[in-house]
């Protein structure tokens, strides 16, 4: 039996700045891709990246252009209201999303996602705060892309990076239409 990687559909984007960036040895990343574009595929009902014409050397080309963070358990990736526009591609890990009022206060969990999700597509498009906070249920590792690396994605791969922007306005597509039938029906 293969062992398959946990998959979750996220419900939710959000991101947050400045984590500190750490580097995974190269079959770990390998197997981190491998894991994000399996559970990618498999979340697309929920709002997965769906790209099913790359091929390896593309998602491999992709994740060159980010910075690759490990979270540890307890850390927040994301924190409500700061201003931040990178993209966040979950590798590994499951990360618990929180929403809160406008009073502040919290409203408990809002979804936990994991491997294939991708996090704050809403502030890379619009540049507006995190309307949510994240933080690591455990061990992840994170792709992080900032509007300069996705720039640089798009000069070095236009093709690449468009298709990339589509799926990206599918995930927000997906996600609104879930929002409204859940507030009107």
């Amino acid at each position: 039996m293969i062992d398959k990687p946990p998959c979750y559909i996220l419900d939710l984007f959000i991101t947050t700045p400045d984590m500190p960036t750490a580097t995974i040895p190269s079959p770990d990343l390998e197997s981190a891709i491998a894991s994000f574009r399996t559970c990618a595929t498999v979340a697309t009902a929920g709002g997965g990246l769906l790209l099913p014409n790359w091929a390896d050397q593309d998602w491999k080309h992709l994740f060159r252009f980010t910075s690759i963070r490990s979270v540890m358990p307890g850390d927040a990736l994301i924190r409500h209201g700061e201003p931040d526009q990178t993209l966040y591609f979950v590798l590994r890990g499951q990360l618990e999303v929180i929403v809160r009022s406008g009073d502040g206060l919290s409203m408990g969990q809002l979804a936990l996602v994991g491997a294939g999700s991708v996090l704050g597509e809403m502030a890379f498009f619009d540049g507006g705060p995190r309307s949510a906070s994240a933080w690591a249920v455990d061990d992840c590792d994170i792709a992080a892309m900032t509007p300069d690396q996705h720039s640089a994605f798009e000069k070095a791969s236009p093709a690449l990076a468009h298709e990339l922007v589509f799926a990206l306005g599918r995930i927000l597509a997906t996600r609104l239409r879930r929002t409204n039938a859940r507030l009107f029906g």
